[in-house]
């Protein structure tokens, strides 16, 4: 749709367009003598002078979804010839959900189809004044893993439905193709609206964990906004959520919880994950362990531990791997707790090989064969399924004074990425890859690898008499 100059806005639809403007969107927010408060704080800051990037969201039924299409659609009347987009992870799931959505927004507030037409050939909406809204596919391609597919794209302004189905790499790049489209002409600071459920994922490292720690960045806003706090929900919807069975739905899409994952791929629960800290009831054997990961090349941690049976007494973490320290503590360690070097591992893949020789201690090799023929795609998916069951059986501790509370959110994360993966064409089982794990996680899991090495004792646990000395005739 060319800007049509004969055409013109209805008086009822002009004055909510005035008062739009002029941030009253009481007629927005309120109806039948109640007022949607979140929705009202969401769309004052969504028109401000002070943020750019802003997460509303939290939990199910806040009204998320109408909040941003009733902003772009007064926006795009509002300023003619602006620029903005809808994206979701899957073009057909805006055509099927958003934009039905947005539909209803339209007749709501009186903007008839004469006003706007919706190109479903080359995915937009056009407005009668010149706006547009671009809609957006955000699925991660392989062929295009930093969404170049965007680069030369100008928008005035944008909103991603449904964040926790989107890459990283998607928010990453939108928000650098917004404010710069009329921006300046207009006075309009450009926005990034973002709605979404509970998910750990970008969102939950951008702006939940830093508005937790009242240290998010003054130009991101988030807005948490439950289900009770949306006047206008059926209170059947309520009722659905509060009887379900299913805990993890429960804490995410009622309470709000961001700490509880909906993920089916998941082989150890949240709760199971967040009880080995301080474990009472974890095994203790009296045969102690070292297990450590070795950070390749310096990059990342490298981290080591001290195992009494399948709890952790002892820890160190080394920001870089100087093989020297590494060698070090293993040593002093093996003395101070009397390990023996079979019962000492580390990874053998780069660096940590030097370690094994040095110290002459096991190597893990991850893409090694697995133990007693079972059918697991390598020995790190074998150790990894292990190290769930273990964890799901309560089996696993970690002396609580051990780890600070950022150790502990990182240890939660990563055993949280102890996922089943696709199988291969011969139905081995596997693990979520690395490189997956670190597009979600933004590092390697280290922690997760240190952990899991300790189920290689599993298969090679070898059982020397006290009395090895006195059998050999040594005494």
């Amino acid at each position: 749709m060319a800007r049509n100059k004969d055409i013109s806005l209805p008086l009822s639809l002009a004055v909510k367009v005035e008062l739009f403007k002029r941030g009253c969107f009481d007629f927005i927010t309120c109806k039948d003598g109640k007022r949607h408060e979140k929705q009202g704080q969401a769309l004052a800051i969504l028109t401000d002078n002070d943020h750019v990037e802003v997460l509303y969201g939290g939990a199910a039924g806040g009204a998320k979804s109408w909040t941003g299409a009733a902003w772009l659609l007064f926006m795009c009347l509002a300023y003619p010839g602006t620029k903005w987009f809808i994206g979701r992870e899957e073009l057909k799931r805006i055509k099927q959900s958003t934009y039905i959505t947005f539909k209803k927004v339209c007749a709501m507030y009186g903007c008839t189809e004469e006003l706007y037409k919706y190109n479903a050939q080359d995915n937009y909406i056009e407005f009668y004044n010149g706006s547009r809204i671009d809609l957006l596919d955000l699925q991660y391609k392989p062929s295009d893993p930093l969404y170049e597919r965007f680069g030369s794209l100008e928008f005035t302004g944008g909103w991603i439905e449904e964040g926790g189905e989107v890459n990283f790499g998607a928010y990453d790049t939108l928000k650098t193709r917004v404010g710069r489209h009329l921006n300046l002409e207009y006075g309009i600071v450009r926005k990034l609206f973002i709605t979404c459920n509970p998910k750990k994922n970008w969102m939950y490292d951008i702006f939940y964990k830093p508005y937790k720690a009242n240290r998010l960045e003054a130009y991101r806003y988030y807005i948490a906004c439950l289900v009770q706090e949306n006047p206008y929900i059926d209170p059947a919807y309520i009722e659905g959520l509060k009887t379900t069975s299913d805990k993890v739905k429960f804490e995410r899409l009622f309470k709000g919880n961001w700490d509880y994952d909906d993920n089916p791929n998941a082989l150890c629960s949240y709760d199971d994950i967040c009880a080995i800290f301080g474990n009472n009831l974890s095994i203790r054997t009296g045969k102690f362990y070292i297990t450590g990961d070795i950070a390749r090349f310096g990059a990342d941690y490298a981290r080591l531990a001290v195992w009494d049976g399948y709890h952790i007494i002892d820890l160190m973490c080394f920001p870089k791997s100087k093989l020297t320290d590494i060698q070090l503590w293993i040593t002093t360690k093996q003395r101070k707790y009397r390990i023996p070097k079979h019962r000492c591992i580390v990874d053998e893949d780069g660096v940590g090989g030097g370690v094994v020789d040095n110290c002459d201690i096991q190597g893990f090799v991850n893409g090694a064969s697995p133990f007693a023929g079972e059918n697991y795609r390598n020995l790190q998916t074998q150790c990894g399924y292990k190290l769930a069951e273990h964890i799901n059986a309560n089996e696993v501790g970690i002396d609580e004074e051990l780890v600070s509370q950022s150790d502990r959110e990182e240890i939660i994360r990563e055993l949280e990425q102890l996922q089943t993966w696709k199988g291969d064409s011969d139905g081995k089982l596997q693990l979520k890859p690395k490189e997956e794990i670190k597009l979600d996680l933004g590092c390697s899991p280290d922690w997760r690898d240190m952990l899991l090495m300790r189920c290689w004792f599993d298969y090679n646990e070898i059982d020397i008499p006290e009395n090895i000395e006195q059998i050999l005739g040594l005494t």
